[in-house]
């Protein structure tokens, strides 16, 4: 009976501990579920961020066949810049040649200078006529009183003496009407000039005309080529301002390509990382409760599942550090080892001042402190390990 009772109180044991084994490992399974369904959800949202990359690329397909077509309009804009090179070529020519035209405010100040020295000649030229006339009717006077001379014959010798000496006198009156008559024919030759000198002011008025048409006609074209210069250069104004937009806003797209790329290339290094820290957790756990199966261990086994506790630890601290967010290991995860890890030290009969020791040097007192179960250590250790808990973690 005795015998009976031992193996039905090792089976009890066994039972419990292996109810708690199902517990624990319910609570894993849970966890774990938890995680697939997170990994479920990544994967998702890297469909998404595909479809949106695939977009993206169709829009940049799209935007190369624009930079295509930007070529093709700047090679139009090319041949703009040689006509207007061109048309800037003729417009200086043209402004050379007003350059060495004679200035036409000059030349019609010659010319009124010139009809101002023809009038003074003409006035001077009447004042002449006005003198020879007055010298025709004087030599009229002079003729008719010779005729009354004639007449009187009877007093004829007795003004012989006068009249040799009125014909002295006359010979220099004949001579002065023979320059009368050169005066005369001077006059008509410069009456004649006068005409041509006026016909050649009509003629210079006519060329003053035209210079001033010329004039004009040039300042037209040159205020149209302006104006179509004016018109280009607006032109190749709103040609750069819009491929300056097309440029600002491919810039734009490339940068959010970018950013979507690098959250891509982000969210796929995050769920690999995660993926990486649920296998070495699904292993190490499969390790804990390896060593926790066994029957019979030493303090080096323990040393080894601490050991391999503060390496999961740094291993998840490390990946937040990687991914800058935080994935700490689950506290379950971190509570359930330290019960195994006592757990395994009271199945083995591994003194606990040891086990404690290795736990605070392995794993630090903060974390020891945080998930050391003092109602595990009353019912495996004792009163003792209790006190010492205590005293060292300093716990009330």
């Amino acid at each position: 009976m005795s015998s009976i009772s031992d193996a039905t109180k090792t089976i009890a044991t066994e039972v419990k501990s292996m109810s708690k084994i199902f517990a624990e490992n319910q609570k894993i399974l849970i966890s774990l579920k938890n995680m697939i369904d997170v990994v479920g959800t990544s994967l998702e949202q890297i469909q998404r961020y595909s479809r949106q990359v695939n977009i993206l690329e169709e829009d940049t397909q799209k935007l190369f066949t624009g930079l295509s077509q930007v070529k093709a309009h700047s090679n139009l804009i090319a041949k703009v810049n040689e006509q207007t090179s061109k048309l800037q070529d003729q417009v200086n020519k043209v402004h050379e040649k007003q350059e060495s035209m004679p200035d036409t405010n000059k030349l019609m100040q010659s010319v009124a200078d010139s009809l101002d020295s023809i009038r003074n000649n003409t006035k001077m030229i009447m004042n002449v006529a006005e003198k020879t006339e007055k010298i025709r009717e004087e030599i009229k006077q002079v003729a008719t009183k010779t005729e009354n001379v004639s007449h009187l014959e009877e007093n004829i010798a007795n003004l012989k003496v006068n009249i040799d000496s009125v014909a002295s006198k006359t010979e220099p009156l004949l001579n002065l009407s023979s320059d009368i008559r050169d005066v005369g024919i001077e006059l008509g030759s410069l009456v004649r000039k006068t005409d041509s000198l006026a016909a050649l002011g009509g003629d210079i008025k006519n060329v003053g005309i035209e210079f001033v048409n010329f004039r004009e006609n040039i300042l037209g074209k040159t205020k149209q080529i302006d104006q179509k210069m004016a018109d280009l250069a607006e032109m190749l104004n709103r040609n750069v301002e819009s491929t300056s937009e097309f440029h600002k806003k491919s810039n734009e797209i490339y940068q959010e390509l970018q950013e979507i790329r690098h959250i891509t290339h982000k969210t796929s290094q995050n769920t690999s990382r995660e993926v990486i820290g649920l296998l070495r957790l699904s292993e190490f756990q499969s390790n804990v409760r390896m060593h926790s199966e066994s029957k019979y261990g030493t303090l080096d086994d323990l040393e080894k599942m601490i050991t391999q506790t503060a390496d999961m630890v740094n291993l998840f601290d490390r990946l937040s550090i990687e991914a800058e967010k935080k994935m700490p290991l689950p506290q379950e995860v971190k509570q359930w080892a330290v019960a195994k890890i006592l757990d395994c030290a009271d199945r083995w009969e591994v003194r606990f001042t040891d086990v404690f020791r290795l736990l605070i040097t392995q794993l630090g007192s903060d974390l020891v402190k945080e998930f050391l179960r003092i109602e595990q250590v009353r019912d495996l250790f004792g009163i003792r390990a209790v006190d010492e808990v205590r005293n060292e973690l300093n716990i009330q």
